[in-house]
């Protein structure tokens, strides 16, 4: 393996194209490969990029422990040449799973914090922040609370790092409305999603859960009929969970 920049820009650019092809394992390895190389070179802004893409691999492969290992050592880099669009960018990966797998006053205190150093480091990122407190209300089961903190992070959505895709905001709030029984709410969100240019796999399968959460809502209200069932979507979506299952932290 060669030490140069050269070398590292290829493993990222590599990196990048396994994750669009769903090859997360491979990418993660050839993310650590990349870290080495970076840490070797005294390039402290491209190891922490390279940690931060490299716990999203981990994560997305299944591998949550080593996943948080390296989005840890990303998030507590304080170093002036890493991009703090990074360092956060891994601080909200770290919520994000640790919202599953932790308790929740742990998670409360990591959001927390998030608000502390956001405050210290550029406000206008609040979205995929305010996404989280979405999720934490949502798994407390605050719905309203959780579709406010939805609503504001999707009003503050920018299409630049650090963010969250557009399609895992629609998709919360596609959830969230499916939770409090609207309707309406769910197919405006439901339709937006499915506008969107989904090019990646996760984001086809969020767009197919919001088709059959409204065929689902409009079903109990009796807006549809039974025999409407979107069963070949149904069977699609279930195909391609079990090869590869649905993980999406959001971060692109």
């Amino acid at each position: 393996m060669r030490f140069d920049r050269q070398a590292l820009l290829q493993l990222r650019t590599q990196a990048r194209q396994a994750r669009a092809e769903g090859h997360f394992p491979h990418a993660a390895r050839l993310e650590q490969q990349a870290v080495e190389i970076a840490g070797a070179l005294g390039l402290i802004g491209e190891r922490t990029r390279a940690l931060l893409w490299q716990g999203y691999s981990l994560h997305h492969a299944g591998e949550d422990d080593l996943a948080l290992a390296a989005l840890l050592r990303a998030a507590n880099e304080r170093a002036a040449t890493a991009d703090p669009a990074d360092v956060f960018g891994a601080l909200i990966a770290v919520i994000h799973i640790s919202l599953d797998h932790k308790p929740t006053a742990f998670s409360r205190a990591l959001l927390d914090q998030g608000r502390r150093y956001l405050a210290d480091l550029n406000p206008s990122w609040t979205a995929p922040l305010d996404y989280l407190e979405g999720e934490w209300a949502y798994r407390q089961g605050d719905f309203a609370t959780a579709e406010d903190w939805h609503s504001r992070a999707w009003a503050a959505w920018r299409d630049q790092h650090p963010r969250l895709t557009a399609a895992t905001h629609l998709w919360a709030l596609c959830r969230v409305a499916f939770r409090r029984r609207d309707v309406k709410a769910l197919i405006s969100w439901t339709q937006r999603l499915s506008a969107l240019e989904l090019t990646q796999p996760l984001e086809r399968q969020l767009a197919q859960r919001a088709a059959l959460l409204c065929w689902r809502a409009q079903r109990n209200a009796a807006w549809v009929s039974p025999n409407t069932a979107p069963v070949e979507t149904a069977l699609a979506l279930l195909q391609q969970s079990a090869l590869k299952p649905h993980r999406d932290n959001g971060a692109r």
